[in-house]
C-alpha cells in the first residue's frame, strides 16, 4: 500500500508541471492510517483507517468557504489475535461513514468548520472482510474474534471546530489553539489542543495545515511552497464512543463491549509539504488508552496526499 501511494504521488507531481497555472478551486485527497507504517509486529486497537475527500471552494463569496464530501472507514481490534474472550482488551469494531463539511475562514486567520456525518458500525461496515483480505494479501495472521464485534447500528453525528493563530514569530513559528466538539449517536466528545508549527507556512486560510490551499480567487496562497514541522497535542473528553460501547440506541447482543475512559491524550508529530498542486503530510500519532481494559497505549502512522485541480 505504501508503494502504491508513492507511485500516485510521483505521477501527480510530474503531471502538475505539465499544466498551465490557473485558479485551483478543487482538491482530491487520500489519507491512510496504519500502525504497520511503523514496522511494528503488533497490529492492534485502531489498526487501519482510509479516507477519500473531495473539496471545492465557493466562488460566490469573497470570504473563503470550502465544501467537502468524505467517505471513510476505521477498523478497531484488540491487542491479541486469539479468539479467547479474555484476550479481547478492546472491542472489535468497524466504522464506515460519509460526511459533509464546510470550512469558513475569517480576516483574523481563524478557521471555523462544521460537519454532519452518517455512518454505520458493526459487520455492515465491512471491516472484518476488508481486514481479512489485506492480512491474507500481506501474509499477516488473521484476527479470530470478529464474531464478538460491536453489533450493527446506524449513527448520525454533527460537530464543530475552531482554530486561530494566537502567536506568530517572523512567519517561521506559530501557535494555533484548536477546539472541537462532537455530538451524536456514534461519538459525543470535546477536544482542546494546540498546534505548534515551525518552518515555511501559509496563513491558516491557505495552508495544508487545515487543508485550505484551494482558493476562490480572493484568498490566494502567498508562497510557492510550504514546508514545516508541527506538533499537535490534544486532550479529549469522551462522553460516548460507539466503537467501544456499541450503538447508543441499539447494542444488540453477543458483542464484547467496554466503557470509555473519560479523558484521552493524543500527540501528533508531523511534517507537511505543499506546492501549487501537490500536498502531502506524514504524521506519527501517540494515543493513550481509550478504555481501562486496554493493555497498552497505541502508536501509528498517517499519510495524506492531495491534488488540486481547476
Amino acid at each position: 500500500m505504501r508503494f502504491l501511494f508513492l507511485l500516485i504521488w510521483i505521477a501527480l507531481f510530474r503531471f502538475s508541471y505539465a499544466q498551465e497555472k490557473k485558479l485551483l478551486r478543487r482538491e482530491l485527497s487520500f489519507t491512510t492510517d496504519n500502525d504497520a507504517f511503523l514496522f511494528k509486529k503488533k497490529d492492534a486497537y485502531y489498526t487501519n483507517g482510509f479516507y477519500v475527500q473531495y473539496r471545492f471552494t465557493d466562488t460566490t463569496t469573497k470570504r473563503k468557504r470550502l465544501h467537502a464530501v468524505e467517505i471513510g472507514q476505521m477498523i478497531f481490534t484488540p491487542l491479541s489475535k486469539k479468539e479467547t474472550i479474555a484476550e479481547i482488551d478492546r472491542p472489535y469494531c468497524g466504522y464506515l461513514f460519509t460526511r459533509y463539511s464546510q470550512t469558513i475562514t475569517d480576516a483574523h486567520d481563524g478557521v471555523f468548520q462544521w460537519h454532519g456525518t452518517l455512518g454505520v458500525i458493526g459487520s455492515a461496515s465491512l471491516a472484518e472482510k476488508l481486514q481479512n483480505e489485506y492480512h491474507k494479501l500481506l501474509g499477516f495472521l488473521r484476527f479470530k474474534g470478529w464474531e464478538y464485534q460491536v453489533r450493527n447500528a446506524i449513527g448520525l453525528d454533527v460537530g464543530i471546530s475552531y482554530a486561530f493563530t494566537a502567536l506568530s514569530f517572523n512567519d517561521v513559528f506559530k501557535i494555533v489553539p484548536v477546539t472541537q466538539g462532537n455530538i451524536g449517536t456514534t461519538f459525543t466528545n470535546a477536544k482542546i489542543g494546540m498546534v505548534l508549527a515551525a518552518g515555511s507556512f501559509e496563513k491558516n486560510n491557505s495552508s495544508i495545515l487545515f487543508n485550505t490551499r484551494i482558493n476562490n480567487g480572493h484568498s490566494m496562497p502567498q508562497k510557492k511552497t510550504e514546508l514545516f514541522l508541527y506538533a499537535y497535542p490534544t486532550i479529549a473528553y469522551q462522553a460516548y464512543n460507539a466503537t467501544l460501547q456499541g450503538g447508543l440506541l441499539s447494542k444488540g447482543s453477543g458483542a464484547i463491549l467496554a466503557e470509555p475512559r473519560p479523558f484521552v491524550l493524543e500527540q501528533r508529530y508531523g511534517i507537511a509539504y505543499a506546492e501549487e498542486r501537490i500536498s502531502t503530510k506524514l504524521e506519527l500519532i501517540y494515543q493513550s488508552k481509550e478504555t481501562d481494559s486496554q493493555k497498552r497505549s497505541q502508536v501509528y502512522g498517517s499519510i495524506q496526499i492531495g491534488y488540486r485541480m481547476f
